[in-house]
């Protein structure tokens, strides 16, 4: 994958939320400073890519309950070499993840950007994922398949349910909250 559109499409992307603003100069530092940005083999972390999925009413977005790390997320995952853009990395891992097919990318734009760390397993050390989620719309009537031995389940809330769980609940990633805040304000 190109190193430069990634970090095109990270300068472009505007944002108010303080957090993520830090976290947007963090990420282009690290793509600076790392050619290998895609590679588990990056003991610092690596470049990701997720999708906040909500449905055709923006009502409701779908989450999964993710094994190892026991939150409720939203679907992601690595980079792998076959991928040319990050737009079919998140694609990609959605059909993979949750069985959809009939996906919308609402926007080549970024959605939100955040950083997390990843706690150790096995051999693979605590490290950090740079994430870039994009928005994409599908059909939540659409049957879900979950094809993934790391998701115990797979959901669609409603946001203020999820803005409640944010609030209330460490199962919810606390960054979920500033996502369902920016489509509230959609």
């Amino acid at each position: 994958m190109n190193k430069k559109s990634i970090l095109d499409l990270i300068k472009k992307h505007q944002t108010s939320f303080d957090e993520e603003i830090e976290f947007q100069k963090q990420i282009i530092k690290f793509l600076e400073e790392n050619d290998d940005f895609a590679l588990r083999s990056n003991l610092i972390g690596q470049i990701t890519g997720s999708a906040w999925i909500v449905n055709k009413e923006r009502t409701k977005v779908l989450l999964i309950h993710h094994k190892k790390l026991n939150k409720w997320l939203q679907i992601g995952g690595h980079i792998e070499d076959t991928d040319q853009t990050i737009e079919e990395t998140i694609l990609r891992e959605v059909k993979e993840e949750s069985g959809l097919k009939d996906l919308k990318l609402l926007s080549s734009s970024i959605y939100d950007i955040d950083i997390h760390t990843i706690p150790p397993k096995k051999e693979v050390t605590e490290h950090l994922h740079f994430d870039i989620r994009l928005i994409v719309e599908a059909d939540e009537n659409e049957d879900l398949t979950p094809q993934n031995d790391e998701i115990l389940d797979i959901k669609w809330y409603n946001l203020h349910e999820v803005q409640n769980l944010a609030e209330s609940n460490t199962s919810i990633n606390q960054s979920m909250k500033r996502m369902v805040d920016k489509m509230i304000a959609l």
